[in-house]
């Protein structure tokens, strides 16, 4: 029997409770869940060093709070999502939109590919 997993892709919000995606995720029988952290696409917006420190403590605690369970990638997320479709039986990837314009770009390229 195949499992029904779904992954829930943490993007800006690094949050358990009211996440919209995480909820869907969650009503899957197995949620992946991961972050990955692009400055390939970012561009000229790549975080600086005091961003980095916060996004350190905030995935540490997340992956706390996850009982171990987050995955952390560096990359780009097209390459990464598609090499984890290969490794793992996925029914739907989830997550909250953003709204900057090059992760808006990202974004509609990788939802032709997946």
């Amino acid at each position: 029997m195949t499992e029904n997993i779904a992954i829930h892709w943490f993007r800006q919000d690094l949050r358990l409770s009211d996440n919209p995606a995480l909820y869907k995720a969650a009503r899957h029988g197995k949620v992946l869940p991961l972050f990955i952290l692009d400055d390939g696409n970012a561009g000229d917006y790549t975080m600086g060093s005091a961003s980095r420190w916060w996004l350190h403590h905030s995935l540490k605690s997340l992956n706390n709070s996850l009982g171990g369970n987050l995955s952390v990638y560096h990359g780009n997320p097209i390459d990464i999502l598609d090499e984890i479709l290969t490794r793992f039986d996925i029914n739907a990837i989830y997550w909250n939109r953003c709204y900057e314009p090059w992760r808006i770009d990202r974004d509609a390229k990788r939802s032709k590919i997946i």
